[in-house]
């Protein structure tokens, strides 16, 4: 049995060395340093948020852009902005605030 580990050893014995040089370069790559296989995750993770993120900031321009065009063409849509956001009135009307409890 030893005879047969010491002709396996003489017989790859530099075959050996570089398994171990590769197997060391690449778990020092894979899980060392900034560009390890964990900071990778985490900066994968972070770009498919910011890129949800930009979607929704992206569909509420494009809903407030419309609804900019609709005050800017619709005088009654502005009316209507105005009494309900800002509770604005006419002379002759009064305005009643009922707050839910």
């Amino acid at each position: 049995m030893n005879q047969a580990v010491k002709n396996f050893y003489s017989k790859f014995k530099y075959s050996i060395k570089y398994m171990v040089a590769l197997g060391i370069f690449i778990a020092l790559i894979g899980f060392v340093g900034e560009h390890c296989l964990r900071e990778r995750y985490k900066r994968k993770v972070e770009i498919t948020e910011l890129q949800m993120k930009i979607k929704e900031q992206r569909q509420k321009f494009n809903k407030d852009n419309k609804e900019l065009e609709r005050l800017k063409k619709d005088p009654e849509a502005v009316r209507k902005v105005a009494r309900e956001k800002y509770f604005m009135k006419t002379s002759n009307e009064d305005v009643f605030i009922i707050e839910d409890e």
